[in-house]
């Protein structure tokens, strides 16, 4: 069954009912609170389609063309920029790729997330054994 949005205005059994109906479709648009547009949007699904749709688009539109795309992606593999950089060196010759775009076109390829670094980090150092009574203490400058 599926879930009805708490802010709908008119339920399965009510849509149901005035796809059957014969009334004007005013009358029962001030009846169930909806413009008349609704009523003969449900009058033409019929009362057999009563359920709610999916508002989601099921197709992306991309802003950018298979040559496009590829370009993208090889500078992606090719420099390892963040996404923040790839977009600004990609948005001088393809000016009309934003950086959601971008981001769109490399999670697609599964290259939205930068591999690890190859540089091993250095270890963790020990603090140095001292005798009881000295005092070890960090300096840190803070910005103003």
């Amino acid at each position: 069954m599926h879930a009805i949005h708490p802010n709908v205005r008119t339920t399965p059994a009510a849509r149901a009912d005035i796809a059957r109906s014969h009334e004007p479709s005013g009358v029962l648009a001030r009846r169930y609170g909806v413009s008349t547009e609704t009523i003969l949007q449900w009058r033409k699904r019929g009362p057999e389609d009563c359920q709610d749709r999916s508002a989601r688009p099921h197709t992306l539109r991309w802003k950018a063309s298979e040559e496009e795309r590829a370009i993208v992606c090889a500078l992606g593999r090719s420099t390892g920029f963040p996404l923040d950089d790839l977009t600004f060196v990609v948005t001088h010759f393809l000016p009309h790729l934003n950086s959601d775009a971008v981001y769109r076109i490399l999670k697609a390829e599964r290259l939205n997330r930068l591999p690890p670094a190859h540089q091993s980090r250095k270890p963790h150092g020990k603090f140095e054994e001292h005798e009881v009574g000295l005092l070890h203490m960090d300096v840190k400058h803070l910005r103003k």
